[in-house]
């Protein structure tokens, strides 16, 4: 079982590298992940730093059948907006601001609930166990700034153009609370674990 775990660890941080470098991972939680990778109880194994998103789909949650017509991981402007929704023929489109997220195994139930703990009292109150099986505990961290909301359903436009300025800024100003609290998190993380002496793991500006 040790070495079944050392293994995993060690194939899914190889893959993450993989994915740093053709850049399928926002750069702004890459030094976050290091950290956790950096600890012997835990390794992560998919994240998101949060982002702002257009999408075609009846209803939230239609994981397999929804269209990701456009998304953004930093703020954006209302022109932004305007040109996804000129350029989309699509008859239901949704707008949505959504959390980060990290998925990290850990290596015993103590260590999942260490890391728990640690998450919540960051203000990442939605964080939890996923699964349990007998080399690893997942768990998912991710906080609850979130707007779903609907633009278009059944071809019928549901806003007024001269309010979606109050819609964007609502959501960029939602973005950076909750990336804000991301970057809190990753700090207190380096204070806990290395006592604010881990060399080379900086936050990332995220502005386009």
């Amino acid at each position: 079982m040790e070495n079944n775990w050392y293994r995993m660890k060690e194939n899914s941080i190889k893959k993450l590298k993989h994915d740093i470098k053709i850049r399928r991972v926002d750069r702004d939680i890459v030094w976050i992940l290091n950290i956790i990778n950096s600890l012997e109880n835990y390794y992560t194994t998919s994240s998101c730093s949060g982002r702002i998103q257009v999408t075609a789909n009846t209803l939230p949650g239609e994981k397999f059948s929804l269209i990701t017509l456009a998304k953004w991981h930093h703020v954006i402007k209302l022109k932004d907006l305007l040109i996804v929704l000129e350029k989309s023929p699509e008859e239901n489109m949704w707008f949505a601001v959504q959390p980060p997220i990290i998925h990290i195994a850990c290596r015993d139930l103590e260590s999942a609930i260490d890391m728990l703990k640690h998450a919540r009292n960051n203000g990442f109150k939605h964080a939890g166990i996923q699964g349990v099986k007998e080399n690893r505990v997942m768990i998912e961290i991710t906080s609850t700034e979130r707007i779903e909301t609907p633009l278009r359903l059944d071809g019928h436009d549901l806003y007024r153009k001269e309010h979606l300025g109050k819609l964007v800024k609502a959501a960029n100003n939602l973005l950076i609370k909750s990336k804000t609290r991301m970057v809190n998190f990753g700090s207190s993380l380096t204070k806990k674990f290395f006592e604010n002496k881990l060399p080379n793991i900086k936050p990332r500006n995220n502005t386009p």
